[in-house]
């Protein structure tokens, strides 16, 4: 998947997004259940989020180990501690959900996220069928 000038949000980017799911991708999708996320911002430190996938558009079959990886635009030239923080959704009232669509939410709704290629033999990027997805900041100190 390539990005083009259509699909790219507004604004430089600003960061990359990456979550990884182990132990049965397709259960996860769909019950919902968290994942752990890590938002590598241009300027500033890393900042972890527990993500939960609320809508899932592909069929994937059996995948037992997935990546989603996006990358992350906003208004900001250093992305401030929590800023993607909260909900995201593909798609608007004149564009339709659809796989692939960048996903805009985050605090004040200001942050998109655009789904990204993986380099190499890394596997497939599930972020392309991500419609909906949910963040929350996990607080520096309380990480596991």
């Amino acid at each position: 998947m390539h990005e083009t000038a259509a699909a790219q949000p507004a604004g430089p980017p600003t960061g990359r997004l990456s979550c990884t799911i182990g132990n049965n991708f397709a259960a996860i999708a769909k019950s919902q259940r968290p994942t752990e996320c890590r938002f590598r911002p241009r300027r500033g430190p890393i900042q972890h989020y527990n993500g939960i996938v609320r809508s899932f558009s592909l069929d994937l079959g059996s995948v037992r180990t997935a990546t989603m990886v996006w990358r992350v635009y906003g208004p900001y030239a250093r992305a401030p501690l929590g800023a993607l923080g909260g909900s995201f959704k593909s798609g608007s009232a004149t564009a339709p959900s659809t796989p692939g669509n960048a996903l805009v939410g985050g605090k004040d709704n200001e942050a998109s996220l655009l789904p990204l290629p993986l380099q190499g033999n890394r596997g497939i990027n599930v972020a392309i069928g991500v419609t909906a997805l949910d963040l929350t900041l996990v607080e520096p100190g309380r990480r596991r």
